[in-house]
This record gives C-alpha cells, sequence and structure tokens, in this order.
C-alpha cells in the first residue's frame, strides 16, 4: 500500500483593510476616487501622511468630511489639525451607545442677554451626570453669528465641551476655539532681535450689511496694514491660500475672513510682525 504524503497547505492571515478603503466602504465609493476627491477639495494641502492622520480621524468618529464634519487647518511650520464642526460634534455624541439625553440651562441677566450656559450629559450607567458650564465674556467673538444669535453660539460651544468631557473625544479640535490659536501660533516668521513698540490693536465691531471682506479691509486699515501686508503674512503662514494670485481684500474667500475676523489679536500681532520685519531690512 502507497501512502500519499501530505501536502502542507500554507495559510495567510487576513490583512487588514487601509483607513482609507474602510472610509471609501463607509461612504461606498472607490478607494482611488475617494483619494482623488480628497485631495482636490477638503484635504487640498495636506500631504499623503497628513491625509491619511485626518482619515483616520474621520473613521474613529465615523465623521463625513464631505459635509463639513471634519476639515483640515494648516498649522505652524506645516502640519494639519482637525476640526469638527457642531454638527460633527453633534453627530459624534449622540450616536454613542450610552449618550441617554442631554439638557442646556442659561443664565441670563436682566435684559435676558446669556451670561453662561450649562450643559448637562446624561450617559447611562453612570451615577451622575457630566456638567459643564461655558461663559460667554469667555466664548464670544465679534462676528455677525455671535452678536446675532449669543444663545445658539454659547449653546454650540457648550455642547463641544460637554462631549469631549463626558466621552473623551480626542484628537481635534472645535472650530472656533482653533481659529485663535493656530493663527496666534502662525504670526511670527522668526525670532525677532528688537522690534519697536506697537500701539494697542484698534478691534474693529461688525457692522449690518457689512461684508466679511470690508469688515477685515476695515480692521487691516485702521490698524495701518495694507493688502500687500496680509497677503505676505497670509502667503508666510499659509493662512491664505494662493495669497500672490488675489489682488484685494475683495478676492479674499468670505469663510477665510470670517475665520480671520474671529482671531483678530493674532492676526494683528502677525500682521505687525511682518510689518516690522520688513521695515527693519
Amino acid at each position: 500500500m502507497t501512502m500519499t504524503p501530505k501536502t502542507a497547505v500554507a495559510t495567510t492571515a487576513p490583512t487588514k483593510p487601509s483607513a482609507l478603503n474602510l472610509m471609501a466602504s463607509r461612504l461606498n465609493v472607490e478607494p482611488t476616487k475617494l483619494y482623488e476627491t480628497l485631495k482636490a477639495t477638503v484635504f487640498q494641502k495636506a500631504t499623503n501622511e497628513e491625509l491619511l492622520s485626518l482619515v483616520v480621524v474621520a473613521n474613529e468618529y465615523g465623521l463625513n468630511p464631505f459635509l463639513k464634519e471634519l476639515y483640515a487647518f494648516p498649522a505652524k511650520g506645516g502640519g494639519i489639525v482637525p476640526i469638527v464642526s457642531i454638527d460633527g460634534w453633534n453627530k459624534m455624541l449622540v450616536r454613542q451607545p450610552d449618550f441617554d439625553g442631554i439638557e442646556f440651562e442659561f443664565e441670563e441677566d436682566a435684559e435676558r442677554n446669556p451670561i453662561s450656559c450649562t450643559a448637562t450629559v446624561h450617559v447611562k450607567g453612570r451615577s451622575h451626570p457630566c456638567k459643564i458650564t461655558e461663559y460667554l465674556a469667555e466664548c464670544k467673538r465679534n462676528t455677525d453669528p455671535w452678536n446675532n444669535m449669543p444663545h445658539r453660539m454659547l449653546r454650540n460651544r457648550t455642547l463641544c465641551q460637554a462631549s469631549r468631557v463626558a466621552f473623551g473625544f480626542s484628537g481635534m479640535r472645535q472650530e472656533e476655539e482653533v481659529a485663535d490659536a493656530i493663527t496666534v501660533e502662525s504670526v511670527l516668521v522668526a525670532e525677532p532681535k528688537a522690534l519697536p513698540a506697537n500701539p494697542p490693536p484698534k478691534v474693529v465691531p461688525a457692522e449690518p450689511g457689512k461684508t466679511p471682506q470690508a469688515e477685515l479691509e476695515t480692521l487691516c486699515v485702521t490698524n495701518g496694514h495694507t493688502f500687500d501686508t496680509l497677503k505676505a503674512w497670509g502667503k508666510d503662514t499659509g493662512n491664505l491660500e494662493d495669497a500672490d494670485s488675489l489682488p484685494g481684500f475683495e478676492a479674499v474667500p468670505t469663510d477665510v475672513c470670517r475665520r480671520l475676523l474671529r482671531a483678530q489679536a493674532g492676526l494683528l500681532k502677525g500682521l505687525a510682525a511682518i510689518k516690522d520685519a520688513g521695515e527693519a531690512k
């Protein structure tokens, strides 16, 4: 009787799908097409490595960048900061399996202007809810939404912070809190040796009916800065896309104008640094 030797069968461990493939599957698109679209639209300035990190964050929290739930913002010296919109924060919150509701309570002055907003997040299995209070004086920006809808804006800010604390969301920031931080971090081109003292910046209040472009121009001109200074700062820090091709304030995209107006102090500091550096040459 002849015995036929058994042939060993090689087994291969199943490969783990890539982050891009996971997002493509979730959005029901081809991975190659998804990559090309992300690079051409919402993640234009991101390197391949930065795009991958953004995709990982989006997958972790089930966010859709094409719906502006997550987008990228350039940080100082390169790199990308993931920013989550209010729609993204709300989506992350309500999708948590242990989420059991959220309540908001405002403290108001005699004229019913908001002073603070407290969010109470109920989490299943916890004996005490998570309570977070945000104060208008610490959050308000000199923008149309904050001036016209302070209750809604303060509630949105409180929802983001309460969600973060209640469920430990990490790896991203909320739109308004990142605008100031990144702009301030991105303003200085190099460590100056000695700069003359500048007068305190003049804050320009929002005017009803005035376009963001006009508000930005007024802010810059009032503080002694030309469009060329803004363009040089925007090009150096990456905060003004295609700066060289912009002919004037009116050509700055509306969303960029609003972001810069939310961070007036950081913007003016950066413009002053660029102006002083040019005068020192």
